[in-house]
């Protein structure tokens, strides 16, 4: 053997593995480019046990971080006049993709906006899953209709996994008084297409 056909070799042997040990892992998946396999990418996102997905024949496209975000809630009046932090929440965050540049704008609706090309996503609610986690905001699985094309286009579902923060507050508070609360978050999106 060559010492090219060697180092030909030793490098399907190393993805191989790789590919072997994410199986074994229980959870298998692809990228939607070869370099983001690579081991040795900065930045390079694994998905984490219990995460929501869309099951088989769908891979990861994108993942992105939450680099700056907050869940934002409403005081709203009850059935007996009294006020209470609204169930759901608003987000508003920067994402910022793993692995290679690009960011996504996350507000109402939920919607995602890459902001390159201005391509969004409307999360259809609610959840396709829900994973609840103790002192943080659940674990979701969205299901996406598409509003303006773009760069998400194979995009057809969105995972949001490794949260933190972003409950809802306990403290009292006056409809119409008080202003809304804004309560910092951080999360993982996973962007799902068909493989």
């Amino acid at each position: 053997m060559t010492a090219r056909n060697r180092k030909s070799w030793t490098k399907f042997a190393v993805v191989g593995a790789f590919a072997a040990a994410l199986v074994a892992g229980g959870t298998t998946y692809a990228f939607a480019d070869t370099a983001s396999a690579q081991t040795s990418i900065p930045g390079r996102f694994s998905l984490p046990a219990g995460a929501p997905t869309p099951g088989a024949g769908f891979k990861i496209h994108s993942a992105y971080k939450v680099v700056t975000g907050v869940q934002i809630y409403t005081c709203t009046t009850q059935a007996d006049g009294t006020g209470a932090w609204s169930g759901s929440s608003t987000p508003d965050a920067t994402l910022l993709r793993y692995g290679t540049p690009g960011r996504i704008k996350h507000g109402a609706g939920p919607r995602w906006t890459y902001t390159r090309d201005g391509s969004t996503l409307l999360g259809q609610l609610p959840p396709a899953q829900s994973v609840p986690k103790e002192g943080t905001i659940a674990w979701l699985l969205l299901n996406v209709t598409h509003e303006s094309a773009g760069a998400l286009d194979p995009v057809t579902h969105i995972s949001r996994v490794r949260t933190s923060g972003g409950v809802k507050p306990t403290t009292a508070c006056t409809p119409g008084v008080t202003k809304d609360a804004r309560v910092r978050y951080g999360a993982d999106y996973v962007f799902w297409t068909a493989a």
